[in-house]
């Protein structure tokens, strides 16, 4: 077993110029993690580290130990026994994931249980859902660009979706649409940090998932009076388009409606620019990623 087999990957990295607490603390709190190494250019110049007892507390070199993803696992272990706090996996392109006390207890319980090591993480699912028009491959091109610091891929389950933009990996399967089909597809995207699936054109119908992490509806802002609490039951958010194709007033207050009929949920409304309303929306699709890293 290596390095890699047993590592959380996708670290959380700070550059040593950022000394907020509060934001890391809150960057801790998004990606689930006790964790943070700091980079100094390309040199590991830290961590930070949650204590129990202090809060956040960073930590120097001396605590912070680097091995190759394929060096012998035992390796890892053996410097988080010899005092390491946390052992940084790096490769040629930089950090490939950090191992932890928690993740060798992990792989411990694990092998107890199955007789197997720790699993790698399963990518996170955003599923956009929503009838022809509404904007969806529009907005899961931004959205994946936008997102270019994940490994992203975009699975096109519409068979009239636009094809994905740049450099953006794309699979195209309408099986997807379905819970074997997507559950097929996933397994085969192993390396994938975050799947972006465009679902069917058809009437938003999101009262249960098919295997998703995250369900999205995407409306165009003139239509979000169709949305209702049945149509939404296992949805997370709601993205209505177009809106600066209306006044201020008008967005406003169909954000404030679909929020009144379906408590709970995230109401956003985008236009055409790369504006702060956009922002907003891929900051929240970046914590979705962050919460159910591995």
């Amino acid at each position: 077993m290596r390095a890699r087999d047993v590592m959380s990957g996708h670290p959380v990295t700070v550059t040593a110029d950022e000394v907020d607490t509060a934001a890391i603390a809150g960057l801790m709190d998004d990606a689930g993690t006790r964790h943070l190494p700091i980079l100094d250019g390309d040199r590991l110049a830290g961590a930070w580290i949650a204590d129990p007892d202090a809060g956040v507390a960073r930590i120097g070199a001396d605590r912070v130990a680097e091995v190759a993803p394929d060096a012998d696992a035992e390796e890892p272990v053996r410097m988080l026994l010899e005092g390491a706090e946390v052992v940084v996996v790096r490769g040629d392109a930089g950090p490939l994931g950090v191992i932890t006390r928690t993740d060798v207890m992990s792989m411990v319980r694990a092998a107890m249980a199955q007789g197997a090591g720790r699993r790698h993480p399963r990518p996170t699912v955003v599923r956009v859902a929503g009838v022809a028009g509404a904007g969806k491959s529009r907005l899961i091109r931004r959205t994946a660009a936008a997102l270019s610091g994940y490994e992203t891929v975009v699975v096109q389950a519409n068979p009239s979706g636009s094809a994905a933009a740049g450099d953006v990996r794309e699979v195209r399967d309408t099986s997807a649409h379905w819970r074997a089909g997507l559950a097929r597809v996933v397994r085969e995207l192993a390396d994938a940090e975050l799947v972006l699936l465009e679902d069917r054109d058809e009437d938003i119908d999101l009262a249960r998932g098919i295997g998703e992490d995250v369900q999205v509806a995407v409306t165009r802002l003139d239509a979000a009076g169709s949305l209702t609490p049945e149509r939404l039951g296992d949805a997370q958010a709601v993205v209505l388009t177009r809106a600066d194709e209306a006044g201020a007033d008008a967005v406003r207050d169909a954000v404030e409606a679909v929020a009144a009929r379906c408590p709970g949920l995230a109401v956003m409304a985008v236009g055409s620019s790369d504006d702060e309303a956009f922002a907003a929306w891929v900051r929240w699709v970046g914590r979705q990623v962050l919460r159910r890293r591995g």
